[in-house]
């Protein structure tokens, strides 16, 4: 994490197009990250997650529902994908980019480095550079979960 930026890299058992597949299909992204998942790829694609307050993951338990919106910005198959976040209940929230990047470093895993930019330093609470690093933290230890 830099100033107004994350950069998480990651190491996966799994193939580009495997790990692109769990970034961007909402059947395979709700099973490691939000409740809901709502992802049209292609540039100008609506996204959407929702993280529901009577969410069934038990390691998910939050006093609200917390509801992202953005727009796919660029997506190359099996490579990257990038979008705009905005959480709908921070209205001073700024619109952030969010990209996902993958290299296959070998036969069978795939090196995703996800940077998440356009923090302003001013947001607080749940809305931090810093809240939203550890939900990435959290996060990503759940993608490396989901393919083992």
């Amino acid at each position: 994490m830099t100033q107004n930026q994350i950069k998480q890299v990651i190491e996966l058992d799994g193939s580009t197009e495997a790990v692109f597949n769990a970034i961007s299909k909402p059947q395979e992204l709700t099973q490691w990250f939000p409740d809901e998942a709502i992802l049209e790829p292609k540039v100008g694609g609506a996204f959407k997650l929702s993280f529901l307050k009577d969410s069934k993951k038990p390691k998910m338990k939050m006093d609200r529902d917390f509801i992202n919106e953005g727009k796919v910005l660029e997506i190359i198959q099996n490579k990257k994908l990038v979008h705009t976040w905005q959480w709908i209940a921070f209205p001073d929230f700024p619109e952030t980019i969010v990209t996902w990047d993958l290299d296959q470093t070998s036969d069978h895993k795939t090196r995703l480095t996800l940077t998440h930019t356009g923090f302003t330093g001013k947001e607080e609470g749940p809305a931090s550079l810093e809240e939203h690093n550890k939900g990435w933290s959290f996060f990503l230890n759940e993608l490396i979960t989901f393919f083992k």
